[in-house]
């Protein structure tokens, strides 16, 4: 019974709906202003006459807007031609051409201009009442070629299939802007500016322009919120006197000024440098159209050098730049730390290191930043942050009379690195095409892996090489030449973690070591899975890994590189492969940025092995450790996931991402790295076959590295002596991962 009254009800209300009537607009006839009464009053519809249900809208009059802000209750002069072609239930909406008709005529007659806003009445079959609003002067406006619409949304809406390519401008090595160009149909427009949001913008306009017949009145970017010009009328303001600059830095000053493409900047690559001196770069600078007055400038990185220069252009302008005094007055000379003093004042070596090692160790450091410098210059921004920098320089001078190492000496900078993370368990790789450490002083050994590789090449063809041959067909590194290590801090592991401060603000501390870790100096210890920071290696379990029980959430070790510098000081940095071709080859000294400390880094870098007993041809090397004059100070932004790597005869650096071990790509899991295991035994692999055959061809990773016999004895008898000794058990990757082949 309740079903057949909701139907009986539905079908009611449907037919109340279906005799619902759109109501006819009464023509109107010219006004007079004797009728304007009477024609007020026929205009008025009455509700009573269109429908007699409670339920009736109210419909208002058409309603005409001009911009002068006068109202009137004018209508149309004839009736919609298309309204018997609507239906009773669908929307009516006059069209263009029937508001055209309509109101042209009573524009023209009322003296009303063409900008005139009509808002018509819309009706729905529920009885609901809207407004529907449109320019009268569509037509008109469109005839003329405005449109109120940013340009790269009509491209979007006519074009969908349009295409679009952007590219950076550069002039004399400085970017000046951007050009992006659409290509429609075959037809390519082109646009440039300073950003490429207005670039874009300027080649849709000039596409809509000559395609379309449109010229769009949309505001430029960032030109809505300027205010309204001064009128002419008014004078025009006095011009403000040059302020003071503090707390500002020059350069963000000049970019103020003066445009990018107006700025001349020209600095070297510091080639100019007398040997055996600290490197310096020169500039210089100059203004498009304000005489070419040239600035000149000299310093100790690019980045003061153009410090300098900006300094000198707004001094001459006007500015006051008394706090840049000092640094005018170091023009020239080299940037360099205050260095450790004693109690009288005077500046002496860290740790009582000879003068002539000091300087050496500085050099040492200045080439390396120099070289970062030059090198971040060729990657991404997001690629060249870094916390940890390590490099390998080659020093081709020998030593002096007394055996040491001199800073005037031949120094070229042959491997570089970035990086602080290591790979995270879910991207672990059994054919060697991920990078497990992403640290840089494991990286560099890496690099340098690859640098030995080019030198037998290079010695096979006759070309010069830093290799020799020995007459039992192993190579050796000659006796002129020397490897030196650097890096910015010290390596994560035994020899930081115990080094919380400077050497020099804990001499009294070490006589009496209280440290209530000191019974775990030594340990062997592994990094932490997709972070920073090590961890002791408390059991022979934990040193376990298994391929399906990582990938099954336990927790990915890596070992320190406190830890792995300590193993190249006994096996050498050539590695197992390399092995078949060179004698060992070692690090002739460290140096230390940051977090210096003799006691810690000769504990963990070499002496925990003194004891093992090694096959001829090895030893315990103990490099020479150095500190720097000046480090840097201690970064406290979050490490990236980022790192780059460089190689003596590389023409481009390679970036790539630390939490998958590959080379970064912007999008997808990117190729393998050239420092990846796969890659390196690919050259492996060409490198025995054109030396000694093919005895290696075709088998896998792991039987390769086992078949040298030496060296695996002396890493068996290195692992045995920490596990001996007490300092823990040396973690290895699952077999799985060396499986694989080339």
């Amino acid at each position: 019974m309740k079903t057949r009254q909701r139907v009986r009800r539905f079908e009611e209300e449907k037919e109340e709906t279906d005799t619902f009537k759109i109501p006819k607009l009464p023509k109107q006839r010219k006004e007079t202003s004797s009728e304007s009464e009477a024609d007020d009053k026929s205009t008025k519809i009455d509700p009573a006459k269109i429908v007699s249900n409670e339920r009736q809208p109210r419909i208002s009059q058409p309603k005409i807007i001009t911009p002068e802000g006068k109202s009137g209750t004018k209508v149309e002069a004839s009736e919609p031609k298309s309204k018997a072609s609507h239906s009773e239930n669908e929307l009516y909406e006059p069209d263009e051409s029937e508001e055209l008709d309509s109101w042209q005529h009573q524009s023209e007659s009322d003296g009303w201009n063409s900008a005139s806003l009509i808002h018509y009445p819309k009706v729905n079959p529920r009885g609901n009442v809207h407004l529907w609003s449109e320019m009268g002067s569509c037509k008109a406006r469109r005839s003329q070629g405005t449109v109120h619409k940013n340009p790269v949304s009509i491209i979007y809406e006519k074009y969908p299939a349009a295409e679009w390519r952007d590219e950076e401008m550069f002039e004399n090595g400085v970017k000046t802007g951007f050009l992006v160009s659409l290509n429609v149909s075959g037809d390519v427009y082109q646009g440039v500016a300073t950003n490429k949001k207005e670039a874009k913008r300027l080649a849709a306009a000039k596409c809509v322009s000559k395609r379309l017949n449109l010229v769009s009145d949309f505001p430029e970017p960032g030109t809505a919120k300027r205010k309204a010009p001064v009128p002419m009328a008014q004078p025009a303001p006095k011009k403000q006197a040059l302020v003071v600059v503090e707390g500002k830095n020059p350069v963000s000053v000049l970019h103020e000024l003066y445009l990018p493409t107006q700025m001349n900047f020209e600095i070297d690559n510091g080639q100019n440098t007398p040997k055996g001196q600290h490197i310096l770069f020169h500039g210089t600078l100059s203004i498009e159209g304000t005489g070419e007055e040239v600035f000149r400038a000299a310093g100790a990185s690019k980045k003061r050098v153009k410090l300098l220069l900006a300094v000198k252009l707004l001094k001459a302008k006007g500015y006051n730049m008394s706090q840049f005094k000092q640094e005018l007055e170091n023009e020239g000379r080299p940037l360099r730390a205050p260095s450790t003093t004693d109690n009288g004042g005077s500046a002496k070596p860290r740790g009582g290191v000879n003068p002539k090692l000091q300087t050496f160790a500085d050099r040492i450091a200045e080439i390396s930043q120099v070289k970062f410098e030059l090198l971040s210059e060729l990657v991404a921004d997001h690629q060249r942050r870094k916390k940890v920098l390590a490099t390998a320089i080659l020093y081709s001078s020998g030593t002096d009379a007394e055996g040491l190492f001199s800073s005037e000496g031949d120094m070229e900078v042959i491997a570089l690195a970035t990086g602080t993370k290591v790979l995270g368990g879910e991207y672990l790789s059994v054919d060697g095409t991920a990078i497990n450490d992403s640290h840089a002083e494991i990286q560099i050994r890496r690099c340098l892996i690859r640098f030995f590789y080019g030198q037998i090449k290079a010695l096979t063809e006759g070309r010069s090489s830093v290799l020799e041959n020995r007459s039992d067909g192993m190579m050796y590194l000659k006796e002129d030449f020397s490897i030196h290590l650097y890096i910015n801090t010290a390596p994560c592991g035994d020899s930081r973690i115990f080094s919380p401060k400077q050497e020099g603000e804990q001499a009294q501390v070490v006589a009496a070591d209280n440290h209530p870790l000191r019974l775990n100096r030594g340990q062997l210890r592994t990094k932490i899975e997709s972070g920073e920071g090590t961890i002791p290696i408390l059991s022979q379990a934990d040193s376990l890994l298994t391929l399906d029980g990582v990938l099954g959430g336990q927790r990915l070790r890596t070992m320190s590189c406190s830890d792995k510098l300590c193993r190249a000081n006994v096996l050498g940095i050539q590695g197992s492969l390399l092995s078949h071709f060179l004698e060992p080859i070692y690090y002739s000294s460290i140096t230390v940025g940051r977090l210096f400390s003799l006691e810690h880094l000769s504990r963990a870098l070499f002496e925990r092995a003194s004891s093992v007993q090694l096959p001829a041809g090895y030893r315990v090397n103990a490099p020479l450790l150095l500190p720097v004059s000046g480090s840097e100070p201690r970064s406290t932004s979050k490490a990236s996931n980022f790192c780059f790597n460089w190689t003596y005869g590389d023409r481009q650096p390679e970036a790539t991402k630390t939490t998958n071990g590959r080379v970064d790509s912007g999008t997808g899991m990117g190729a393998p790295s050239r420092l990846s295991k796969n890659s390196l035994f690919k050259l492996f692999q060409e490198t025995y076959q054109s030396l000694r055959g093919d005895e290696m061809k075709g088998k896998s990773y792991r039987e390769c590295k086992a078949a040298a016999g030496e060296y695996n004895q002396a890493r068996d008898s290195l692992v045995k002596t920490f596990q001996d000794e007490g300092h823990g058990y040396w973690t290895q990757k699952p077999a799985e991962m060396s499986c694989f082949t080339v």
